[in-house]
């Protein structure tokens, strides 16, 4: 594909200490002719030298390098002069750990090179490269901001990050059983940790459904176990959905909700055959149609794609609650955007404002002072 002469390339700065991944990624992204490749140099200190990171669309970065690792230089770009970043690094796959930081810490996405075979296994994932940097170049990055400023510092921010609820907070109104269904991919991390920060921990059980591979879900889970008060775990089969807890389905597997009575639990599965997103959430929201009907709800987060939108389509359809992430907070704006266009959203929310509707579905009620 050659650059339209209407289009600007997607300028891009290779960060990363091999000379062979330097020029691996120089090669292939010139190949497209949608990408100009700024320069590519061996650590995140000449990338700071004049000031090249700045003029990129996109950066690639490896994790391990000399004089700055990957995640420090991260942590500082973030703060300082935001850009989508894409994690190009065999920790991501060694460590998942460090991989989940540099995704808190506001990376788009990543990929992970092979430890053997490095030149086989590069050019199996150029065409995985490719399409995560193209994506990368049209997210949305947060600017920082001076509290109470917006990020051109003119006056008070328009939609400040909620205060996480206090456990007192929330008290249920009713008691019909009830469960909610969180779809996520690119972005999803950062956006599920936002919202659980808020989440009282006397919400109806939830289902995570987040894209990532089997070696990071434990972890993630892990983390969102940590940022909140809702108890969060890796799902495993025949686990039940229980209030004020939260499953994450696992990497490489499809989670799908059955009832047995007055109880819902889930059920893992292989994917789909054919299926390009694992885990699925169109089959979890399907499957949750099913059971639950109108006492479920389901939520479409930032994502690439268009996963999700066909199975929160089908709980709209049974009469459940459903809502997509807007455009504006979106860091894609692909998986949110289907849900809308199709009528499977009742409505589209900003990411500060999910957990309050989450709450005002689920019945939740502050407690009088």
């Amino acid at each position: 594909m050659k650059t339209s002469a209407n289009r600007n390339p997607i300028r891009v700065l290779i960060i990363d200490d091999s000379a062979f991944i330097r020029q691996f990624l120089t090669g292939i992204l010139k190949e497209t002719g949608d990408f100009q490749v700024i320069s590519a140099v061996g650590d995140p200190l000449k990338a700071m030298e004049n000031n090249l990171y700045m003029e990129a669309d996109v950066i690639t970065l490896d994790l391990e390098m000399p004089h700055m690792d990957g995640l420090e230089f991260l942590r500082l770009l973030m703060r300082t002069q935001p850009k989508p970043v894409v994690m190009i690094s065999s920790w991501t796959k060694e460590n998942s750990e460090i991989a989940l930081k540099a995704l808190t810490l506001g990376a788009v996405d990543f990929v992970t090179k092979p430890t053997l075979g490095l030149r086989e296994g590069m050019d199996k994932l150029k065409a995985e490269i490719i399409t995560k940097i193209r994506a990368a170049a049209a997210a949305r990055i947060p600017v920082p901001a001076a509290p109470g400023q917006n990020p051109a510092g003119e006056g008070p921010s328009p939609s400040p990050s909620p205060d996480p609820v206090q456990p007192e907070a929330y008290e249920l109104k009713d008691t019909t059983d009830k469960m909610i269904v969180i779809g996520a991919s690119t972005g999803g991390t950062v956006a599920l940790t936002e919202i659980f920060k808020s989440l009282s921990p006397n919400i109806p059980g939830l289902i995570l459904v987040q894209h990532l591979p089997a070696m990071f879900t434990t972890s993630f889970a892990a983390s969102l176990d940590r940022a909140g008060r809702i108890r969060v775990k890796e799902a495993t089969n025949g686990d039940r959905i229980l209030p004020g807890h939260a499953l994450v389905a696992p990497g490489g597997k499809d989670l799908l909700v059955k009832r047995s009575g007055a109880q819902y639990y889930v059920k893992l599965t292989p994917p789909a055959t054919g299926s390009i997103y694992t885990p699925s959430i169109n089959r979890t929201l399907s499957s949750v149609a099913k059971e639950a009907g109108k006492n479920a709800m389901g939520v479409i987060l930032t994502g690439m794609g268009d996963d999700g939108a066909e199975g929160l389509k089908a709980l709209r359809d049974r009469e459940g609650y459903t809502i997509a992430q807007d455009e504006k907070t979106s860091v894609i704006y692909g998986m949110p955007q289907k849900a809308w266009e199709i009528g499977a959203a009742v409505k589209q929310v900003p990411l500060g404002k999910v957990a309050e509707e989450i709450h005002r579905w689920a019945g939740l009620r502050k407690k009088e002072e």
